[in-house]
């Protein structure tokens, strides 16, 4: 039974707004999802694909179809090869992502920006030529998991047809999905929109809407393309075949990245909060027996939360809207949803990057009236990158010291079971110190990673992850300053301290010919350091 009725869509039409609906009600979605970014290799992507095109054989387009979707979808080849973080002068070996591009107003093609990361070569090929040409990107963001792609040949585009977007997602709804097969065919098989949940991109931050998908058929969830009465409802951007389930990205979230320039394009609220479900803690916090709402437990530095809320405080009221006992408000089209949805989804309230969002909040057990402006996701905060936050791979090489920056990707150079094999103490500052805690803190945690050996540094060649806290007693903000202050010193010596009380004195005079004969024997590439 759908969730919106015919009324729902005439109002919804009538005031232009999105309509989406969920049939879950309730989800987990207050939980931070953390999850890993993986990608299909060729050989996985080659597998999965075969699987879809021996299943989707039971599924031919018509003649009309193909030929109207032959000049709208793209086959996307991606060549990446990613760093290697231990030895960060050198790089793995190239491998291919493959994935399904649409064409969009203005000679853009639209792909997930999760077909990108570490990409070295971008083809794109189209139904009328067997050549693949080259590509390059056009705009990107994470954290809708989108970009736009440009192709440079003159012509390019002369034979293809932008798709258009559905304003309108319902839920449940059949819908096709259509993808390229290996003979690049576009081939098509049937779906089923179920739900509509907040979450994050696999390379993201920000809680976005993402509908979820059920299709008995093998997919990818590298762009394929949700399509319904020929207009384009998402974009597929995660598929798990063992549960027959995937994750589009709708719509209004699509239009939203392509009619938004700049940089930024969704608003964070900047806060995580927990459930006050239990009696006792409500009358702790001096909260009323109607009252209701969720406790403020994290507050990103520099967010928009910032310098606005404060821990424990209680919030009752967020966009002007009640908040539950879990953190969910009252969509008037939509039903439950969690509040993330006004700041980073809101535009339908006029809460959209640079707007002010009321808050009631219980704090010190009184009732106070706030306004929050809404800003982008502060990046500069990220002490630890991690997910999507960008990962510069920046190292040094003084004295055949290594030194790095901490980031997630690091420690999973450790592999599957990372967190079970790393030093406890990186793994403490992983899981607790992503952050800065104060506004206006800035700087990453520079890690001394091993030693190269050389005559020049005796007695210190077991020495390996340990944490730099200051060059000449002055603190390190990234390698970029480590690499300053040791070059830029005053002294005949550069000393470093490290955390567990080491500390190395560099000679500056003799460190030139000592790095060029180290980067020699390592064979590492000047240039990257």
């Amino acid at each position: 039974m759908y969730k919106i009725s015919i009324l729902s869509f005439l109002l919804l039409f009538q005031f232009g707004l999105f309509a989406e609906s969920s049939l879950s009600g309730e989800s987990n979605s207050i939980t931070v999802k953390k999850k890993s970014f993986k990608t299909k290799t060729q050989e996985e992507s080659s597998k999965t694909t075969s699987a879809v095109s021996n299943s989707m054989t039971s599924a031919p387009l018509s003649k009309g179809s193909q030929e109207s979707y032959n000049k709208s979808i793209i086959q996307v080849k991606v060549t990446f090869q990613e760093p290697e973080y231990h030895q960060p002068w050198k790089k793995k070996s190239p491998r291919v992502r493959r994935g399904v591009g649409l064409v969009t107003e203005g000679n853009r093609i639209l792909i997930p920006y999760s077909l990108l990361p570490d990409a070295t070569l971008i083809e794109v090929k189209k139904y009328s030529s067997y050549s693949e040409i080259k590509a390059v990107v056009f705009r990107q963001d994470p954290e809708s998991n989108l970009a736009l792609l440009r192709v440079d040949k003159k012509n390019f585009f002369d034979d293809l047809v932008p798709l258009t977007f559905s304003p309108v997602v319902v839920f449940p709804k059949q819908v096709n999905v259509y993808q390229l097969d290996n003979s690049g065919s576009i081939q098509s098989t049937s779906a089923t929109l179920l739900s509509m949940d907040m979450d994050q991109m696999p390379l993201g931050q920000i809680e976005l809407p993402v509908v979820d998908l059920s299709s008995s058929e093998g997919l990818n969830g590298f762009g394929e393309i949700v399509i319904e009465n020929g207009k384009v409802s998402g974009i597929l951007y995660e598929f798990t075949s063992a549960k027959n389930s995937g994750r589009i990205i709708p719509s209004f979230v699509i239009q939203k990245f392509i009619n938004t320039p700049g940089i930024n394009v969704f608003a964070y609220k900047g806060f995580r909060f927990r459930p006050i479900t239990d009696g006792a803690v409500k009358k702790y916090y001096g909260m009323e027996e109607s009252d209701s709402g969720v406790l403020v437990a994290d507050i990103i530095p520099g967010s928009s939360a910032s310098g606005v809320l404060k821990l424990e405080d209680i919030v009752l009221e967020f966009g002007g809207k009640n908040v539950d006992s879990k953190g969910y408000i009252e969509h008037p089209l939509y039903g439950k949803q969690v509040l993330s949805f006004l700041a980073h989804s809101g535009d339908s309230f006029g809460f959209s990057l640079g707007k002010e969002i009321p808050i009631l909040i219980l704090r010190d057990k009184k009732k106070i009236n706030l306004s929050m402006k809404l800003k982008s996701f502060p990046y500069e905060a990220v002490r630890i990158p991690f997910r999507n936050i960008p990962v510069t791979n920046d190292f040094a090489v003084e004295g055949g010291f290594v030194f790095l920056e901490l980031s997630e990707v690091l420690l999973e150079e450790w592999g599957k079971d990372w967190r079970s094999r790393v030093d406890r103490k990186l793994l403490y500052l992983y899981d607790y110190s992503k952050f800065h805690e104060k506004e206006g803190t800035y700087g990453k945690i520079v890690l001394l990673s091993q030693v190269l050996p050389d005559e020049s540094n005796n007695g210190f060649h077991d020495l390996s992850f340990k944490i730099v806290d200051a060059i000449d007693d002055e603190p390190v903000k990234s390698v970029m300053d480590l690499k300053q202050k040791i070059r830029g010193g005053k002294g005949d010596y550069s000393l470093i301290s490290l955390d567990d009380g080491t500390e190395i004195a560099l000679n500056r005079k003799q460190l030139k010919e000592i790095n060029e004969r180290i980067n020699k024997s390592y064979k590492i590439r000047v240039q990257e350091n």
